[in-house]
This record gives C-alpha cells, structure tokens and sequence, in this order.
C-alpha cells in the first residue's frame, strides 16, 4: 500500500491465537534492536513510514516498529480527551498528542494493577483482558535524542506498557488465559450494552 509520498507502507506482522509462539516473520517475537543517536536516515525513513502507517488508521492508540516488520525500539502513540471513550474506559486521565519515542522504557510506581481489554493489529480478531501497572514512570527519547521523562498512570500508561511489550518480543495475548479471549466482534457488543 502507498501513500500520498508514494512511501509503500509494509502490513502488519500477525499472530494467529492457534500459534502465538509461531509467525513467519519473527521480528513480532524477537527483542528490538536499540538506536543510537544521531540517528541514521535509515532510522529516520523507518520512524517516518511507521508514522505513517500509524496516521492511516482510525482507531489507533500506538504502533511499534517491530508490528510492521522493523526490528527497532521506536513506536508512536497517542492518547486525546474522549468523553464516549471514558464511558467504558473510566482511566482515561492522563493525555498526551501524537508522539514518536525512541528506545523507550518504564518502570512501575507501586505494585497495583488494573485489568483491562486489550487488542492489537499483531493479533488476529481477538481482545482480553490484560493486568498492567496503573502508574509508571517513562524514559525515552525523541528522535533528536533529547530525553524524555515523567509519570503518568491509567489509559495512557496502559498504552505505553502494551507498545514496549512490542519492543520485547511479547504481545498482550501472552497474559490471557485462553479462556478469557473473545473475538472483536463479541467485544464490541459487550462494550456497546456496557456504554447504555
């Protein structure tokens, strides 16, 4: 698929629920290579086609390079104040624009977990419900190499756990019990009766 740059954007790298461990490009499976600053053109043609990649979809909360078959510690996320969102994601309280972090990492701020739905574009038609940390504190860099730092805890600090799993070879089916999957399908349906 090309875009309006004529950039040929790659497809995602999936995992069928049957054979998580199992996929013809390992890059989904393997630890992501770390980049050193100044970054390369080659990094920067690779952060530039995940962007874009990321701004063609309409339901997106991040990306990771290695979903798109680039074994490299970038992804790109994005959590914005959404009213009918917080109807069914209450932690939705912390916000942050479209951002692109490299080499990114976290650590949890105390020991409480809040278990949530999660889906992925790496994983066929399936959602369940995944244990993070409510409050973490991130590093990382923007791709001029200046360090970024803060804390931040519900949604957003969800979103940025789910996108470095990526960056470690491990994807969010790993912490469901088969029993726990559903399909899109039947999740949406238990979103929509939980909105009413």
């Amino acid at each position: 698929m090309k875009n309006e740059n004529n950039i040929s954007l790659p497809q995602y790298v999936t995992l069928k629920i049957q054979t998580l461990n199992s996929s013809e490009d390992k890059t989904i499976r393997i630890k992501a290579k770390t980049l050193n600053f100044p970054l390369s053109a080659e990094d920067l043609l690779d952060v530039s086609i995940l962007e874009k990649k990321y701004d063609q979809e309409e339901n997106c909360a991040g990306l990771a390079a290695p979903q798109i078959g680039i074994s490299k510690c970038i992804i790109i996320f994005a959590v914005h104040e959404n009213e009918e969102l917080k109807k069914w994601r209450p932690d939705l309280t912390d916000t942050m624009p479209k951002t692109i972090w490299i080499n990114p990492s976290y650590k949890p701020i105390g020991i409480d977990k809040h278990q949530d739905y999660e889906g992925c574009f790496s994983v066929e038609n399936a959602t369940g419900p995944v244990a993070r940390y409510k409050k973490i504190h991130y590093h990382a860099y923007d791709i001029n190499g200046n360090q970024i730092q803060g804390i931040t805890e519900g949604f957003l600090a969800r979103v940025i756990q789910h996108e470095i799993d990526h960056l470690n070879g491990k994807v969010f089916l790993d912490y469901v019990a088969p029993e726990k999957i559903m399909s899109k399908e039947e999740y949406l349906e238990k979103r929509k009766k939980a909105m009413k």
